[in-house]
């Protein structure tokens, strides 16, 4: 049985950006309806210091950290002082998305925030950096693009397609929705046109909305067919008004293609609405239950 999904840690990398900015209204958000702790943090990327080695700051470096530190604090004190959020900050050096991998793993984070596009090349919100993230955090990251407007996530869009893993994504989205009142439309995607293929997979994703309905969910359905999923994905979602999309990342292959090549990156870097990844849990797939 899968574990239920709980957030009582938050991390958000930031870079002082506008985007970074975005980005800490809807973790600020989370963490307060999720009573869960903020963790700052910013990176020093190394590059920028040929030389630099681990953590061994001195001179210029050592001041970038101090004034890293002392700027964090400012906001800690500010979120802490507003919101009463509990805020720990923190600055490393090294790769940018190798550090909030990291970071995520040792703080035993369960969500991470960032943007999905950066202000600039150098920007932890590059497309390449929140990708990276995305395939490699054992947890949960929400992706948001920095013009999104901030909202509530109120209509939870949930592709899923006829692989067991797909469902993984289930009890992630229902907390979601049961913290703020949320409805949840499952998208059912498709490439096949087989009638009696057709038949089994809408009794499947039934399934799925039944299991949200009796957990109090307001759910329903609907439908798309077609070769390019993310396309099908991206526009189902549009056409629903969501305000979260909840899929899953690239760590195993799926015969429909939901787990295979470039389907998350796509999403992640084409989608204007947040973007919720979900790792698929190393389980042999044939048993894989959502406890439906």
């Amino acid at each position: 049985m899968q574990k239920d999904f709980q957030i009582k840690r938050i991390l958000i990398p930031y870079d002082f950006s506008e985007t970074a900015g975005a980005c800490l209204n809807h973790a600020v958000h989370l963490a307060s309806r999720f009573s869960a702790e903020l963790f700052l943090l910013h990176i020093i990327e190394t590059s920028t210091f040929p030389g630099l080695i681990a953590h061994a700051f001195s001179g210029f470096e050592k001041k970038a950290e101090e004034s890293s530190n002392e700027k964090l604090q400012e906001l800690a004190e500010q979120l802490t002082r507003e919101h009463g959020l509990k805020v720990t900050i923190l600055t490393e050096a090294g790769k940018i998305y190798k550090r909030i991998v990291h970071v995520a793993r040792q703080a035993h984070i369960d969500l991470v925030v960032m943007g999905s596009h950066g202000d600039a090349a150098g920007s932890y919100s590059a497309g390449s950096n929140t990708v990276k993230v995305v395939q490699e955090c054992s947890c949960p990251v929400i992706s948001i693009h920095p013009n999104t407007p901030f909202t509530d996530f109120d209509r939870i869009a949930l592709p899923i397609d006829d692989s067991p893993e797909s469902r993984q994504k289930v009890n992630f989205a229902m907390e979601i929705a049961r913290k703020f009142g949320s409805s949840v439309t499952v998208i059912g995607l498709t490439t096949s046109s087989n009638e009696d293929y057709l038949r089994k997979f809408r009794i499947k994703v039934e399934q799925v909305e039944d299991f949200l309905l009796e957990h109090g969910i307001k759910s329903d359905s609907v439908f798309r067919a077609g070769e390019d999923i993310a396309k099908n994905t991206l526009e189902a979602a549009r056409e629903l008004n969501a305000s979260l999309l909840v899929i899953m990342t690239e760590q195993e292959p799926s015969l429909s293609g939901l787990l295979m090549g470039s389907y998350a990156s796509k999403i992640v870097n084409r989608s204007t609405i947040p973007v919720m990844t979900v790792r698929p849990a190393e389980v042999d797939p044939d048993r894989i239950t959502v406890t439906f």
